[in-house]
């Protein structure tokens, strides 16, 4: 049953395969070509592998060349295994000298403080002999002895106080007798520690010191309308304020309907200056003023801004026609001088101010 299995069928009424004929053996093949091991087929040159029955034309080894190339690659692999090999040891023999030479370096590292012991024995020999030398007149061997001795056996107070007290007796003997002369004696040692005539002098410049309020000059750009909640209705120019003419004037109006001012006039001082007085002459008069000033040159934002340093305030401005208002002695220093005006005058709400002096 198995051999019929492995037989392939044969269709019904199909002539037999003709059996292949083998070649003669007579024919010779043409010694210039190759044929199969197996089944005889003729192989091209060069060709590995029989296309008929698939066996190989001959044994890998038998290639041309795969003999040389093994040797080349054995050759290699010796010379890479060799350089390996050199190189750990080159290694090896790195890693080994360094703790030698670090040994040497640690022990010659070492040897100075062996030699440091006896140097610091040698200062305590010096101390042992400075106490047999201090006994005599050594003060500055040893500082602890002299310390000692100076305060117990010479105290200095027999020198001074014989000193003292032969200076004192001659000069309150020699007045002893005159009883009236110890009563001018007080008035005479204040003439001559100050001098008489020096004191006299230094007294009346003293007194002159403080001088008299002097009027700033305030270019015409100085001044400005500070209005940082917007309550102004219209406003005039400022510079006709400091312009010295008082025939024109500065003016601010208010909103329709409003019952207070709540706005001002800046002055710009250009710098930081010591302010005493202002004086403020107005054709509206009756309404209040509070001053501020800052010591920056561009006013705050705010009314309520803690830069600003509140000075003076004063009620019914103008009703004498000028009205002078002392700020201080001037010692206190300001850039920025503020008018701020919180009550509308005694008639109308238009505020106008037409002359306004700064003094420093």
């Amino acid at each position: 049953m198995k051999l019929l299995e492995a037989q392939p069928e044969v269709a019904p009424g199909a002539p037999p395969e003709p059996p292949r004929e083998a070649p003669p053996e007579d024919v010779k093949p043409d010694p210039g070509t190759r044929t199969c091991k197996s089944c005889g087929e003729p192989l091209e040159p060069g060709q590995d592998w029989c296309l008929a029955c698939g066996t190989a034309a001959g044994r890998l080894g038998e290639r041309p060349g795969f003999r040389s190339s093994m040797t080349v690659l054995g050759l290699t692999a010796l010379l890479v295994a060799g350089a390996v090999g050199a190189s750990y040891a080159a290694l090896r023999e790195d890693q080994t000298t360094p703790p030698a030479q670090n040994a040497a370096a640690a022990q010659v590292a070492q040897t100075p403080p062996a030699a440091a012991p006896p140097a610091t024995t040698a200062p305590p020999a010096a101390t042992t002999t400075a106490p047999t030398t201090s006994a005599p007149t050594t003060s500055t061997g040893t500082s602890t002895l002299p310390k000692v001795q100076v305060p117990s056996n010479t105290s200095s107070a027999p020198a001074p106080t014989p000193t003292t007290t032969p200076a004192t007796p001659p000069p309150t003997s020699t007045p002893t007798p005159p009883t009236s002369t110890p009563t001018p004696a007080p008035a005479t040692p204040p003439a001559t520690s100050t001098g008489s005539g020096t004191s006299t002098s230094t007294t009346p410049s003293t007194t002159t010191t403080p001088t008299a309020p002097v009027a700033i000059e305030l270019p015409a750009t100085a001044g400005a309308v500070y209005d940082p909640y917007r309550r102004a209705a219209a406003v005039g120019v400022p510079a006709k304020a400091i312009d010295g003419d008082g025939s024109t004037s500065w003016y601010f109006d208010p909103v329709p309907g409003s019952t207070q001012i709540a706005a001002g006039y800046v002055v710009g001082l250009g710098q930081a200056r010591g302010i005493k007085a202002v004086d403020i002459t107005t054709p509206t008069p009756g309404f209040k003023v509070e001053i501020y000033a800052t010591d920056e040159a561009t006013p705050p934002p705010a009314i309520t801004d803690t830069r600003w340093a509140h000075i003076t305030d004063k009620s019914d401005v103008g009703t004498d026609g000028k009205t002078h208002i002392v700020l201080g002695a001037g010692s206190s220093k300001y850039q920025t001088l503020l008018l701020w005006i919180t009550k509308p005058p005694s008639e109308g709400t238009r505020v106008r101010i037409s002359e306004l002096k700064v003094f420093g």
